[in-house]
């Protein structure tokens, strides 16, 4: 972990309180699950003095109020200060502040051509935000979670390490097996959604392209049995936001290694993606699934 990626969890926390599609139960459930994981993200509680401090009367509470409020937490990142955040967030909501009510968003559906040929890949929001800073910890876990997106298709994965590879320069690994990034089994028959998390636990561990693909033929066949978090959903419109990244990558030679050791042998990790919150908010998208990525990036 690194105080710079530790400062912009923090950062991209507050900035999902402003995103009105989330609700605060999610919002307290990441933070819940931020603390847990990484205890430092929490400051000890500053309570400030006269605007500094926090009113209990809720006619005092604006937006004005609450962006004052949300600057003021950037420098004492308390729960204290996040919970009273919340509950003004809350408050405005229910009053029908502008910029607080959640609105409805218009679903339209590209065509099927333009989602399946790879020169008509738009990567995601996500994605090409972590491209732009260039940041590999966390360029890499944003496309890990790409795997978590189930309106994806395969073609869609296979596209998306194609696009960030030709992007960022030394994105892959060399496949090797060490502690926590175990051999890939050949026999669909252990193909199971546990062998699948700990496969993703495995190329966070060792980010190789062979671990990603992979998982992609894993992620495909749990899709077609149709198992609970791996069924297709509609696709979902994207916009090209034009990188105009100048970082482009050699691909170094990879050596593909299978191993006779059985994946199943010995104690078993679980991958943080797996959390039932970091899957809803990456449902919400936007600010949330931003958060997501730093969040997983932070564990250790």
């Amino acid at each position: 972990m690194t105080t710079e990626i530790l400062a912009k969890a923090r950062k991209s926390y507050l900035s999902s309180l402003k995103d009105p599609q989330a609700t605060s139960a999610l919002l307290i459930d990441l933070l819940d699950q931020a603390e847990k994981q990484t205890p430092e993200i929490l400051s000890t509680f500053e309570p400030g003095t006269g605007k500094n401090a926090l009113a209990p009367d809720a006619v005092s509470w604006s937006a004005e109020y609450f962006s004052r409020h949300i600057l003021l937490t950037e420098q004492n990142f308390a729960r204290e200060r996040i919970e009273h955040l919340l509950a003004v967030r809350e408050h405005l909501r229910k009053q029908g502040v502008k910029g607080f009510v959640p609105a409805g968003v218009p679903f339209s559906t590209p065509t099927q051509s333009a989602r399946n040929v790879t020169s008509n890949y738009v990567p995601s929001a996500n994605l090409q935000k972590f491209v732009r800073e260039g940041d590999l910890l966390t360029i890499r876990t944003a496309l890990r979670l790409e795997l978590n997106d189930n309106s994806l298709t395969s073609a869609d994965l296979r596209a998306a390490l194609a696009w960030t590879k030709g992007q960022v320069t030394g994105l892959l690994e060399a496949f090797v097996e060490k502690s926590f990034a175990r051999s890939m089994e050949s026999d669909q028959k252990v193909w199971t959604s546990q062998y699948y998390e700990h496969q993703v636990v495995y190329l966070k561990t060792n980010f190789a392209e062979d671990r990603f693909l992979h998982l992609i033929e894993v992620r495909d066949l749990l899709r077609q049995q149709g198992l609970e978090g791996f069924a297709a959903a509609p696709p979902k419109p994207r916009a090209n936001t034009n990188t105009n990244t100048n970082i482009r990558h050699t691909v170094p030679t990879q050596t593909h290694h299978q191993s006779n050791q059985s994946w199943h042998n010995g104690p078993q990790p679980i991958a943080p993606e797996s959390n039932p919150a970091f899957k809803a908010a990456l449902l919400v998208g936007g600010a949330l699934a931003a958060l997501v990525v730093f969040l997983i990036a932070l564990v250790k």
